[in-house]
């Protein structure tokens, strides 16, 4: 088939283990990559030869094709090429163009599905390893908690009560989820990742909001939490405008470590509590059935 030069090397290999007569699994497992990458490399597959399933794949090209990764046969055919103009232009810039043009198409299609391949192993092994996944989470929470208490300073209680409520809720979560995570039946999207990571973004925002009324309201305000002390003052400017005067943190040592280990250690027992629940609800259902 003319359409098969425009499959790239991998989809190649995928079409021939297909002819074989192997699953998406056994191929995923030919190929070393995920399940989730083969039925990528199909969609592809599909599109390009323009059929709709494996069924009708199969039947187009044929289980006596061979392998086609193999390079096809040169032409004996004479073909004449006639040239043609357009105005004053050559034929030659229309074909570099639409050469060009194509080049560029094929570049992109195998930086996103490069991009798919790594995030797919990446998810992969984080699946594997779920323990090194998980502390990976809670380190990089954490250091997101000490970088809102420490560096960027909170002013309200209310701020420091919803991110312990979103550091909790999410660890417990987590940990009734754990079975569901090391049974591989949960897939660790980066988007969905990134869009809780996002939520934590609500805490400074309602602290600001709180600071441009309440605070601005009563002149002043200010919260000490051991050795860190926030103060944020409203004055009046010579043009009768309010405006934020000076913040003052002062903190030591032991604060920038402890606001660290705290919070990690705070969603770890969480977590662990999560899981003890888990499998005391599992064993629950067990008993009753």
């Amino acid at each position: 088939m003319e359409q098969i030069r425009l499959l790239s090397r991998r989809e190649k290999e995928v079409v021939t283990l297909l002819l074989q007569g192997k699953s998406n699994k056994q191929i995923a497992l030919s190929l070393g990559v995920s399940e989730r990458t083969v039925e990528f490399h199909l969609k592809n597959i599909y599109a390009k030869l323009q059929v709709n399933s494996r069924v009708e794949l199969i039947l187009q090209l044929g289980k006596a094709t061979g392998d086609i990764t193999e390079k096809p046969v040169e032409s004996t055919v004479d073909i004449v090429v006639k040239n043609v103009h357009n105005g004053n232009q050559p034929a030659t810039q229309s074909r570099s163009a639409q050469s060009l043009k194509n080049t560029i198409s094929t570049i992109k299609k195998e930086l996103a599905m490069t991009k798919t391949i790594v995030l797919e192993d990446v998810g992969t092994f984080l699946r594997k390893h779920p323990i090194f996944f998980s502390l990976l989470v809670f380190l990089a929470v954490s250091l997101i908690a000490h970088y809102l208490i420490v560096d960027f300073g909170l002013y309200f209680w209310l701020s420091y009560i919803l991110l312990g409520l979103l550091l909790g809720a999410g660890s417990i979560y987590f940990g009734l989820s754990w079975s569901k995570v090391t049974a591989g039946k949960i897939y660790f999207r980066p988007l969905v990742i990134a869009s809780i990571l996002m939520l934590f973004v609500l805490v400074p925002v309602i602290d600001l909001i709180l600071l441009n009324t309440i605070a601005k309201n009563a002149g002043q305000v200010s919260l000490t939490l051991g050795h860190i002390s926030n103060k944020a003052m409203w004055l009046v400017g010579l043009d009768g405008k309010p405006y934020l005067y000076s913040v003052y943190r002062e903190g030591h040592i032991f604060d920038d470590m402890f606001w660290l280990y705290v919070p990690f250690l705070y969603m770890v027992l969480l977590f662990l509590i999560g899981v003890f629940s888990s499998k005391r609800l599992n064993r629950k259902k067990l008993a009753s059935a």
